[in-house]
């Protein structure tokens, strides 16, 4: 396995120790549902904004030294600037790393005949617009490979129970919520931490090949 670095460093106090809990926690999802990532996986990163986690997702989803496709999405520039700076000087030579200022929720915005074994959303914001998000939910689940998996995490409980309730009236299937234990609380809002829970969901007709016969909430 090898790690991606950043090429500069991370833009706030305290992203450094997130992105290490969010891996161990991502690592910690697979390990309960007993997947194995990929050699070489394409991992779409979804409002991915500075893309803190890249080298985290890089790392922990897929299990070959190389070849992975990776795609991050936002749709501010400056945010996807910040991104290309960070990580695309550490492109190895059989990895493919791509930014691109996108609206997720409109479908001529994504990318061209192209599917995922892995779409990623951080710290998703259901319930400041969850028209927006029913349409990206929608084009995600559209472009997720047969056995692939959309996972995402939340800032709040409520929060992500919306979303996981959203996806799943959308005939996603939910795999795994889990709490993180080490999620950094943030001082700005009552119940707001850092990567506090995390869903796996799945196309509905992958579930014989994907998960264990029980829905796992931890």
């Amino acid at each position: 396995m090898r790690h991606v670095l950043p090429a500069i460093d991370f833009s706030f106090p305290g992203i450094a120790g997130d992105v290490v809990r969010l891996r161990d926690l991502l690592r910690d999802a697979l390990r309960l549902l007993k997947v194995a990532p990929p050699a070489a996986p394409s991992i779409l990163n979804l409002a991915c904004g500075r893309a803190d986690e890249t080298g985290v997702l890089l790392e922990v989803l897929r299990s070959g030294t190389g070849g992975g496709q990776y795609l991050g999405l936002d749709l501010r520039t400056a945010e996807i600037d910040e991104a290309t700076r960070r990580w695309r000087p550490s492109m190895h030579a059989l990895d493919a790393i791509e930014f691109r200022v996108a609206d997720a929720s409109l479908a001529h915005h994504w990318p061209a005949k192209t599917s995922f074994d892995f779409i990623f959303i951080r710290h998703q914001n259901y319930w400041d617009a969850p028209a927006v998000w029913d349409q990206i939910f929608r084009h995600a689940l559209a472009r997720l490979n047969p056995a692939g998996a959309l996972i995402f995490t939340s800032y709040f409980d409520r929060e992500h129970e919306l979303a996981m309730a959203a996806l799943q009236t959308q005939g996603a299937h939910l795999s795994l919520d889990l709490p993180h234990a080490k999620s950094r609380s943030l001082p700005e809002a009552p119940g707001k931490s850092v990567d506090k829970r995390l869903a796996l969901m799945i196309p509905h007709c992958a579930v014989e090949h994907f998960v264990p016969p029980s829905i796992l909430h931890l």
